[in-house]
């Protein structure tokens, strides 16, 4: 596959669907030129950014920028599937099991710059955290697209289900 260094290409690439290879072989394509991005990064010193790029019925694309130090919810995809790819620092991702409405740590993994992951609600609830020293960035591709999801809410310690939102919309539904 062609090398993708635009947003406009990686768009035009998934209005065509996965493809032979799927969305695992779509991101190893995704080499954006450094400028690609500039326009739709937005960091917040409080919370993770998640800024959607691309939106269908089917399939979204999300890209998440983190702060150095941040960690997102403990969380599931409420019946979807996540690939996704880190293109700048690096990220772990904790793999937890809920037992009594707690969340037991099963496993984790740490993904450096360029790599890529695989994530459904098999593995069970996880969180993404940002392990480098400066900001990482992080490209998503569900599939179906997340409308809602599980989320550990650690003050009241209890699984609640809440709207999928963003942060940024750059893409209207098709």
């Amino acid at each position: 596959m062609e090398a993708i260094k635009t947003v406009d290409q990686l768009k035009y690439n998934l209005t065509l669907g996965p493809g032979y290879g799927g969305y695992s072989d779509l991101l190893k394509a995704v080499k954006f030129d450094p400028k690609a991005l500039q326009d739709y990064l937005q960091f917040n010193s409080e919370t993770y950014q998640r800024i959607r790029i691309y939106d269908s019925d089917t399939v979204e694309a999300v890209i998440t920028c983190w702060e150095p130090g941040q960690k997102g919810m403990i969380h599931d995809f409420h019946h979807s599937l996540g690939w996704f790819k880190v293109l700048k620092g690096a990220v772990g991702v904790e793999h937890y099991s809920m037992q009594k409405d707690e969340p037991i740590l099963r496993f984790n993994y740490d993904y450096p710059e360029d790599t890529q992951g695989f994530l459904n609600d098999d593995l069970g609830f996880h969180r993404f955290s940002n392990l480098s020293l400066g900001r990482s960035i992080v490209l998503h591709f569900y599939a179906d697209k997340i409308k809602h999801w599980e989320v550990y809410n650690e003050k009241r310690h209890q699984v609640e289900d809440i709207e999928a939102t963003v942060h940024r919309n750059f893409d209207k539904p098709a």
